[in-house]
């Protein structure tokens, strides 16, 4: 039995410039090769097209600078911001990298620890099942109040007061303190190019523990030194 010869497939006709952009798909879809290739990027021209247009002879000189700007030696760069928590204490608003914060918890009962009322010690406190020791930051900082415990009023005072866990890693350990603040406005970004040097003639605690001041609405806010706060903290327990 003789084979019937097979039909040779049909040309593709010798398409327009971008004919895809004009009678393919991203135009009037008028091309007749979209019956059998559903998509123009199916179809072999457009292949064609992308295989001459990655296959095309560099400019001149677009080689010599792309080798000028690889063998440049990189440049060490830094964050162009850094992520804070801002909070107040009375009237002072202080800030801390939120690479020292573990969370933030609502103000709870305070048990003081016998003989060690009036100091930076505030007591323990429960959290998450852990008793920890919550220290009073207004104290360590030198400024006046300290952390709130629930059933306290204090009037007219704005937001509201919480604790915050901060945790760090050093040569001796895992470093957690609690602190209470009397409000936290949440976590804000800050660019270093608006951290500004604290003055040499501030003297008292919470600028001795402060490495920058920024603005932020309309406020000027000390950013605390993780490592000097840290210490400072310690030492009050130890004194």
């Amino acid at each position: 039995m003789t084979a019937m010869p097979r039909e040779p497939a049909p040309a593709i006709a010798a398409p327009m410039p971008e004919c895809w952009r004009i009678i393919g798909v991203h135009g009037d879809r008028s091309c007749p090769e979209l019956q059998t290739f559903v998509h123009c990027r199916n179809c072999p021209v457009l292949a064609d097209a992308a295989r001459t247009f990655f296959d095309r002879a560099a400019p001149e000189g677009y080689l010599d600078s792309w080798r000028t700007i690889l063998e440049e030696p990189a440049e060490a760069t830094e964050a162009a911001d850094t992520s804070v928590l801002v909070f107040r204490l009375q009237s002072e608003w202080l800030s801390l990298p939120t690479s020292a914060l573990v969370e933030v918890t609502p103000a709870r009962t305070i048990h003081t620890v016998p003989h060690r009322s009036g100091t930076s010690l505030a007591g323990l406190v429960n959290i998450r099942g852990q008793l920890q020791l919550c220290m009073s930051l207004h104290a360590v900082l030198g400024l006046p109040g300290g952390p709130h415990r629930p059933g306290m009023e204090r009037e007219g005072e704005a937001g509201l007061p919480r604790l915050i866990v901060l945790e760090r890693e050093s040569p001796s350990g895992t470093e957690r303190w609690v602190v209470g603040v009397d409000e936290v406005a949440g976590v804000h970004r800050v660019g270093r190019a608006d951290l500004r040097p604290v003055p040499s003639t501030v003297s008292q605690a919470a600028a001795r523990c402060s490495s920058a001041l920024f603005g932020w609405q309309q406020r000027t806010v000390a950013l605390l030194d993780e490592v000097r706060l840290f210490e400072a903290l310690a030492n009050s327990v130890s004194s």
